[in-house]
C-alpha cells in the first residue's frame, strides 16, 4: 500500500499540465520509491509516450524483475502487447506505430530479460495455441534454447491434434510442420523414437493435404517430406531410403524398397520403417499415375483407360505369376505403367501382414476423403492388372457415378476380352461404345501396341479413333480365329473381315492377304455388301486382279437373271461393264472417311455380324 508521500507524488504528476514537470516529478518518485509499482509503471509510460526506447526498455525490465511475482494486470497487458508485436510479420508490424515501438524497444532490452519475458509469457499462457506460438518465438529469438524447449513444444502440438477439433488439428499441424520443424532441425535435439515417428506421420499427412489443395506445389511438398524423412530416419537408425528426384523412375525407388525389406529385421521398429517408406512410394506412384492418365490435349482433357490387349493369335495359357506388359501410346509418359506397377507392389507389401496393414491405414486415415478417387482408380486398374475380373466388376459398380458411359462400356468390353475372346455380351458393349464415341478425334494407335507376344494391357486414349480401332481389333481377332479354325468359312465372314481390315490399313494387310488367298483357291466369291463398304483402293485393285484373268467368279450385286452375273471368266461383255461400274463407283468413294464407313457397317449390319461371329 502506498504511503501518503507516494500518493502525493503520483497525484502531482497526474495533475501537472506541463509534461516536463510531470516527468520530473515521476522520475524523482521513481528514484525515491523503487518498489512502488504505480510510480515505476508511470515512469515507463512517460518513456513510452516519448518513444525513448532505451529508457523505456530499462523501465520495463525493472518492472518485470521487481514485480513479476505480483503479476499486476497493467504489466502483463503491456507484456502481451510486446509479444504480440514480436509475433507480427515485419511488414505488418511497421504498419502499426504501436507495434513498431515495441519491436524497437525490445532490441534495447538485455538478452537475459528478453529471454525471461518470452519464457514467462509462454508459461503463463492459458491458450494452447498462444503457448505454442510464444514458445516458437522464444526458440527463434534464442536458438540455444531449442534443445531445452523443443521436445515439449512438439508434444504440445501433437496433443493438440485431437479429432474432436478439426480446426485445431489443422492449426497445430501447420505450426509443427511449417514453423517448428524447420527451426528444430537446425539443432541436434534428442527426441523419443515414438515422438519422431509421430513427427514423420504428421509431416506426411500435412503435405498430402497440401498437395490436394495446392497441386502446383507438389514437387516442393515431396521434397520437404523427403527432407524430414532423411533427417529423422537417422535418429531412428533406419536404413536410408533415397533422396527425392522428380526425374527418378519409381522402379528405382521400388528396387531400393526391396533391398530395405529384405535386410530389415522382423520387429515393430523395422515395421514402421517399411510402412513409412512404402506408403510414401505408394502415394508418389499413384499420384503420378492418376495425373498421367488424364492428359490435356489443347483445350480438351483426354483420359487413358487401362484395358486388356487384343490377342493377335490364339492366346496360350496365361501364367498367373508372369506380369503383363503394359503398352503406352504417343503422348503418354513411359513412366505411367511403371508407376502403376510400383504402386501395386507397395499395396501388396503393405497388405502382406496385419501389422503393416494397420499402420498403413493409420497413416492415410486422415487423408482418406481427398484420396478416395485416387485409390478407387488405382484399385480398379490393379484388379485388371492382376486379372481379377470379379473384383474389377465390383469396383466398377461401387464407383459407378465417377465414370462416363463410354468408360464403363470400354472397361466392360476389356473384361470380356480378358476371358479369351469376344462373346455376344462383348459385342453388345461395342454397340454401346459406338453410341458414346467422343468427339475428340485422336489418332490410330501404332500396331506395336497390339502385337506383344505375352499378355498385354494397353492404356487406351478415350478418343474416337483409338476407341473405334480397339473395338474393331477385337472383332477382327474373333473373325480371324473363325477363318483359321474353319476351312469352309463363309463368304459373308470373309467379306465382313475385309470391311473391318480397312480401318487400320495397312496394319491389317496380312489378314487381307490371307482372305484373298482363300478366295483365289475357291475360285469364287460373293459379297453383296461390297458396294456399301469396300472403299480401300488396294483391296479394289486386288479384286480387279482376281477378276480379269477370268479365274475367279465375283458376285457383288444381286444378279438380274440367272445367266447374267459378274464372273463368267470375263466372256460376257455386260458382266465386265457391270463389274467396272462397281469398281469405278468404289474408287470414287475411296476418299470417304473410313471411320464413318466402319461405324455405319457395325451399326447397320449387327445381325450378320453376330451371325458370322458367334453362330456355329
Amino acid at each position: 500500500m502506498e504511503s501518503p508521500e507516494e500518493n502525493y507524488l503520483i497525484q502531482r504528476a497526474k495533475s501537472a499540465t506541463d509534461p516536463n514537470v510531470a516527468k520530473a516529478i515521476i522520475l524523482t518518485a521513481k528514484t525515491l520509491y523503487p518498489q512502488n509499482f504505480k510510480i515505476q509503471f508511470m515512469a515507463y509510460m512517460f518513456e513510452k509516450q516519448a518513444k525513448n526506447y532505451d529508457e523505456a526498455a530499462k523501465s520495463l525490465s525493472h518492472l518485470l524483475v521487481t514485480f513479476q511475482n505480483q503479476q499486476p494486470p497493467e504489466l502483463w497487458t503491456e507484456i502481451g502487447k510486446l509479444t504480440e508485436a514480436l509475433r507480427m510479420p515485419e511488414d505488418k508490424a511497421n504498419e502499426a506505430d504501436g507495434d513498431d515501438f515495441y519491436i524497437k524497444m525490445f532490441q534495447h532490452i538485455t538478452y537475459e530479460v528478453q529471454h525471461s519475458i518470452l519464457l514467462l509469457t509462454a508459461s503463463n499462457s492459458d491458450n494452447q495455441m498462444d503457448h505454442c506460438r510464444l514458445t516458437l518465438l522464444l526458440l527463434k529469438r534464442f536458438p540455444q534454447t531449442i534443445v531445452t524447449h523443443a521436445p515439449r513444444l512438439i508434444e504440445t502440438l501433437i496433443q493438440g491434434m485431437q479429432p474432436s477439433s478439426p480446426a485445431n488439428v489443422i492449426k497445430c499441424r501447420e505450426i509443427l510442420v511449417m514453423e517448428a520443424l524447420p527451426l528444430i532441425m537446425t539443432k541436434p535435439v534428442e527426441l523419443p523414437p515414438l515422438l519422431i515417428e509421430k513427427i514423420l506421420f504428421v509431416t506426411f499427412e500435412f503435405y498430402m493435404h497440401r498437395m490436394f489443395s495446392h497441386p502446383e506445389e507438389k514437387d516442393d511438398a515431396w521434397r520437404k517430406v523427403f527432407e524430414v524423412m532423411e533427417n529423422y530416419s537417422k535418429c531412428l537408425k533406419w536404413e536410408p531410403f533415397m533422396p527425392y528426384a522428380k526425374s527418378s523412375s519409381k522402379e528405382v525407388y521400388w528396387e531400393r524398397m526391396v533391398h530395405i525389406v529384405s535386410s530389415a529385421a522382423t520387429k515393430p521398429s523395422e515395421s514402421k520403417q517399411i510402412v513409412y517408406y512404402a506408403t510414401i512410394l505408394f502415394m508418389m506412384s499413384i499420384q503420378e499415375y492418376v495425373e498421367n492418365v488424364k492428359q490435356k490435349v489443347g483445350d480438351t482433357e483426354q483420359e487413358l483407360v487401362l484395358v486388356e490387349g487384343i490377342p493377335t493369335e490364339k492366346r496360350r495359357k496365361i501364367d498367373p505369376i508372369e506380369p503383363p506388359h503394359i503398352s503406352v501410346t504417343q503422348g503418354c509418359s513411359p513412366e505411367t505403367p511403371i508407376c502403376l506397377v510400383a504402386a501395386a507392389h507397395c499395396w501388396q507389401l503393405l497388405h502382406s501382414n496385419e501389422l503393416l496393414q494397420q499402420d498403413f491405414t493409420q497413416m492415410i486415415v486422415n487423408i482418406s476423403t481427398p484420396l478416395t478417387k485416387w485409390v478407387n482408380r488405382f484399385l480398379l486398374d490393379l484388379a485388371i492388372y492382376l486379372r481379377r475380373n470379379d473384383e474389377a466388376l465390383s469396383l466398377m459398380k461401387d464407383s459407378h457415378a465417377d465414370k462416363s458411359e463410354l468408360e464403363k462400356s470400354v472397361r466392360l468390353l476389356s473384361l470380356t476380352i480378358s476371358q479369351g475372346t469376344l462373346n455376344v455380351q462383348g459385342f453388345e458393349h461395342i454397340i454401346s461404345i459406338l453410341q458414346e464415341l467422343p468427339t475428340t478425334p485422336g489418332v490410330y494407335l501404332p500396331n506395336n501396341v497390339f502385337t506383344h507376344p505375352k499378355r498385354q494391357l494397353l492404356l487406351l486414349p478415350l478418343t474416337k479413333k483409338s476407341v473405334l480401332q480397339y473395338c474393331v481389333k477385337a472383332i477382327i481377332a474373333c473373325l480371324k480365329q473363325r477363318v483359321l479354325s474353319d476351312p469352309n468359312a463363309s463368304n459373308l465372314l470373309l467379306g465382313n473381315l475385309l470391311v473391318l481390315c480397312q480401318l487400320d490399313w495397312p496394319n491389317e494387310i496380312a489378314v487381307a492377304e490371307m482372305i484373298f488367298e482363300i478366295i483365289r483357291q475357291r475360285r469364287a466369291f460373293s459379297y453383296l455388301l461390297f458396294p456399301n463398304y469396300i472403299i480401300n483402293v488396294e483391296m479394289i485393285e486386288e479384286f480387279m486382279h482376281l477378276f480379269y484373268p477370268g479365274e475367279v467368279k465375283l458376285e457383288f450385286t444381286i444378279p438380274q437373271t440367272s445367266s447374267r452375273r459378274i464372273g463368267t471368266r470375263g466372256s460376257d461383255k455386260g458382266v465386265k461393264e457391270d463389274f467396272m461400274q462397281i469398281i469405278r463407283q468404289q474408287i470414287h468413294r475411296s476418299n470417304e472417311d473410313i471411320d464413318n464407313v466402319v461405324i455405319q457397317f457395325l451399326q447397320q449390319e449387327q445381325v450378320i455380324l453376330v451371325q458370322t461371329l458367334f453362330e456355329k
